[in-house]
């Protein structure tokens, strides 16, 4: 293994290092099994009942699918277009950015970048980082019959090392690793196929147990079969003379090498909360976990308590009556003289304090009103003034802006790494698809024009479901109040979800409304 290898892996080994300092394996573990409804690991209440009232996958839930509800729009802009000085190439440049605009909204569909950020979302929430790593796969099919294309997937945040821990901004890295686990046999044909002969392959590529750089519990289970056992892998990335540069390599050798063109590292990740002076964010689970804790332990030991007291209990004197037998009918026999009703004692039901019941659901509603989840916003309000609830929906949303600023910044460093990659692989006779309003089209753009552009991205976000639905349904209101509109083109305007049987109604407005309409035609010849 030569030198530069070496310390790859010794600047792994002091990332994962820092990350057990600061205790983010076991918390991102612990955090995965509370938001999946494993809460009662550990041995705790062993004498309990354990019952799950999951508050936390709840409000994560919901903060999730508010954030991922709306639609992103990405854009992008050259900062120098304005002191462009040939008229020609600028009219060229223009075309070339609108149509990246374009392909980038086509490239999002192609990718299912809907599920991913989605996914990225959900591993910010458990462990305070989602991270989302794109790369130039040259096997793929590409448009125009070339073969090449860009893929982006999650990377869990224990798997993403710098070289600053205490910097936010992955730009500036002097290197960035990213670890994996991936079976022997598929490592060994990838050392293969990039020069590497098989016996060196065979002898270098062997496989390993080390599991505990990675997120969950069931990270650490995996097949045991000679074809299916994994080992640890690396890639590292760094710049030289501006080019980002990068090697794939196991602990005993190197798999693969190369320099490449483009300008930034292929990685994108955000914040959940930051933390000041780390480079790993805060998760919104961690400080719920407490919360849910005293939930469920409180309603366990009110089951516990209502099981053990809910029935009566006999208590007799065995002096005076041997057995006691609670069969329908049978008689009971006494010894001895004197009354019965002495020998004979019925304990009542025990009664639980009636607050106590009370103060678990005021727990449970101050953990979802602190987080943003309120019933209203969750949906759960009876709905007695439409309008109030939509806006009251919409307030509820706006704590959670922080958190949608930074997912929106990381859209927009995956845009600009998409532009980076094309302009790096794509050559200039490849065809750029994009949607239009006949489907799906192609053109070319001058990519050594777009090359020397400073391209940047920018993402406009739009909530056509959510923000807006208060107002337009004031709106309506107004025009039907004033005879502007009829009901069923009312009905037709209004905003999905907010009247059930929507086209029932439209329907049956319709049909009513060309009746009327008819009449009046008749009454008017007469």
């Amino acid at each position: 293994m030569n030198q530069k290898t070496t310390k790859t892996w010794e600047q792994y080994r002091a990332g994962l290092e820092y990350k057990r300092k600061i205790g983010l394996f076991e918390r991102v573990r612990k955090n995965e099994r509370y938001l999946r409804g494993d809460q009662w690991s550990g041995g705790d209440g062993i004498d309990l009942p354990k019952p799950v009232f999951n508050v936390i996958r709840r409000i994560i839930d919901y903060i999730v699918g508010s954030i991922v509800a709306k639609k992103s729009s990405i854009v992008y802009t050259d900062v120098n277009l304005p002191y462009f000085a040939d008229g020609e190439q600028k009219e060229m440049l223009k075309s070339g950015i609108k149509l990246l605009s374009h392909h980038a909204d086509y490239r999002w569909e192609h990718l299912k970048m809907d599920k991913v950020m989605k996914n990225a979302l959900y591993d910010a929430a458990v462990s305070g980082d989602g991270v989302v790593y794109s790369y130039f796969d040259p096997d793929k099919v590409g448009s125009n019959e070339l073969t090449g294309d860009i893929v982006t997937e999650n990377i869990d945040s224990v798997n993403l090392f710098v070289s600053d821990v205490n910097s936010t901004d992955i730009q500036s890295q002097e290197y960035v690793i990213l670890s994996g686990r991936q079976s022997v046999l598929s490592l060994r044909r990838e050392a293969e196929k990039n020069g590497m002969s098989y016996d060196d392959a065979k002898r270098l590529i062997t496989p390993d147990s080390d599991t505990v750089g990675e997120a969950g519990d069931c990270s650490a289970v995996e097949l045991t079969g000679e074809d299916e056992e994994k080992a640890t892998y690396l890639i590292k990335f760094w710049r030289e003379d501006g080019t980002v540069c990068f090697e794939k390599s196991t602990e005993r050798c190197v798999i693969r090498r190369a320099k490449t063109s483009c300008r930034l590292y292929p990685v994108a990740y955000f914040n959940w909360y930051g933390t000041k002076n780390c480079f790993h964010g805060t998760s919104p689970v961690t400080a719920l976990i407490p919360n849910q804790n005293f939930i469920n332990r409180g309603f366990a030991m009110a089951m516990k308590h209502m099981t053990d007291t809910a029935f009566s209990k006999v208590i007799y004197d065995k002096t005076k009556i041997p057995e006691w037998t609670n069969r329908v009918g049978e008689a009971i026999g006494a010894v001895g003289g004197g009354s019965v009703a002495d020998a004979v004692s019925v304990v009542g039901v025990g009664e639980m304090q009636s607050d106590y019941l009370t103060l678990l659901g005021t727990a449970i509603s101050y953990t979802k009103e602190l987080c943003g989840a309120t019933d209203t916003a969750l949906g759960t309000t009876p709905p007695t003034n439409t309008s109030a609830i939509l806006a009251m929906q919409e307030a509820a949303k706006i704590p959670l802006n922080l958190v949608r600023d930074n997912y929106r910044q990381c859209i927009e460093d995956v845009a600009n790494i998409w532009a980076d990659m094309i302009c790096a692989y794509f050559p200039s006779e490849r065809l750029i698809p994009y949607f239009d309003e006949i489907g799906i089209s192609a053109k070319r753009a001058d990519m050594e024009l777009l090359c020397r552009a400073m391209l940047e991205a920018h993402v406009e976000v739009s909530d056509p479901a959510g923000v807006s639905v208060a107002a337009n349904q004031a709106v309506l209101d107004k025009l039907l109040e004033g005879g502007f509109i009829t009901v069923s083109e009312y009905l037709e305007r209004l905003p999905e979800g907010v009247v059930p049987m929507r086209e029932a109604l439209i329907e049956k407005y319709g049909e009513r409304e060309d009746f009327d309409e008819a009449e009046n035609t008749v009454s008017e010849k007469d």
